[in-house]
């Protein structure tokens, strides 16, 4: 359809050059041609016959140039969208007003290729203007505008399968870390089915906990909303890029491969597994804490004990000290694919 548009196109402005400068050049060098020749409508067919001879190559550039600006546009929200409209136009209004200047001046050059050049220009730079700095443009608004303003700056959050079986988004969303709609696409909600469903007793498990922990968040309060999607894409990781791509929005997971697919093409990720890498309690060697020593550890003589985010702690000669809660003290700690040991020594109770 694009291509027939564009094709449409190039014969308007071949048939317009034709009517216009076939005249003109049979009167300036005084050619002797046939009166059918200036007739309008011959004149258009050869303008569309000679235009369509030298440029019909660009047509595919010409589409593939507009699909690419649809795309950018695409990827904006529409606020943006009108804010940079605007801009152009009253880029383009000023334009008019400084070719009207020129004009009253009547000289052939600043009369018909100034007010071009000025219009092309100014109308980028509005454009951009009214794109970039629509922020401030809106705080000089009434502020009932500047309040839907401020809403509309809480984008939505797309949801993804591993983070809702994970289940921690549950306790960020409780604690109020999470702003805007949580948006739940149809192809997660079908999935989650899919593995509940599922004759693994473990995967049946995980589907029916991510079920659940659906069911929790929308009685949190927070805004849950579950949206169809794009129906053609079956592919969750996919549909959930090209969503996000669509709406401006952000996702949430706990997979590392969605994780860095969202990366390159620019779409803001919130790992959960980040969050809790983040906030993890920071120890340094030397410093002493109380821990409950729970199990043997692998080598002769050591205990085991956890902080609270999981992390494994060694006692050296804890052996001993199971189900009692000691101060030790941190003497090195080592970092491993599948998380941090701190190994440490009991230290005499103060």
């Amino acid at each position: 359809m694009l291509r027939r548009l564009v094709l449409l196109l190039f014969i308007i402005i071949g048939a317009s050059l034709g009517i216009f400068l076939i005249p003109e050049v049979v009167k300036v060098f005084s050619l002797n041609v046939h009166p059918l020749i200036l007739n309008s409508y011959v004149d258009g067919i050869i303008g569309i016959i000679v235009f369509l001879l030298l440029f019909f190559w660009l047509i595919d550039k010409v589409v593939a140039l507009i699909e690419a600006g649809e795309g950018l546009l695409l990827k904006r929200n529409f606020m943006e969208i009108i804010f940079a409209t605007l801009g152009m136009m009253m880029g383009l209004m000023i334009a008019s007003m400084i070719s009207l200047i020129f004009d009253t001046i009547g000289f052939p050059l600043l009369k018909n290729t100034i007010p071009i050049a000025l219009a092309v220009i100014l109308g980028y730079l509005g454009f951009q203007v009214g794109l970039k700095k629509r922020e401030e443009i809106q705080s000089l608004l009434p502020e009932r505008f500047q309040g839907s303003r401020r809403k509309g700056t809480d984008a939505a959050k797309l949801l993804d399968t591993s983070a809702i079986i994970d289940g921690r988004i549950l306790k960020i969303v409780q604690c109020g870390f999470i702003d805007g709609t949580i948006v739940v696409p149809q192809g997660v909600l079908d999935e989650l089915q899919l593995i509940a469903d599922s004759t693994d007793g473990l995967k049946r498990d995980k589907g029916q906990r991510g079920l659940d922990i659906l069911q929790e968040l929308k009685e949190t309060g927070h805004p849950v909303k579950f949206h169809p999607g794009h129906k053609e894409i079956k592919e969750v990781d996919q549909l959930l890029v090209k969503m996000a791509a669509e709406s401006n929005a952000g996702v949430i997971t706990t997979d590392y491969n969605l994780n860095k697919v969202c990366q390159v093409q620019g779409i803001k990720v919130l790992n959960v597994n980040d969050l809790s890498e983040a906030i993890k309690p920071v120890v340094q060697q030397g410093d002493r804490f109380k821990l409950l020593i729970t199990k043997a550890g692998k080598e002769e003589g050591q205990g085991v004990g956890y902080l609270e985010d999981g992390t494994m702690v060694v006692v050296e000669h804890g052996k001993n000290l199971i189900n009692q809660e000691k101060l030790v003290e941190v003497q090195s700690i080592l970092q491993t694919s599948s998380g941090r040991i701190i190994f440490t020594k009991k230290v005499a109770d103060k």
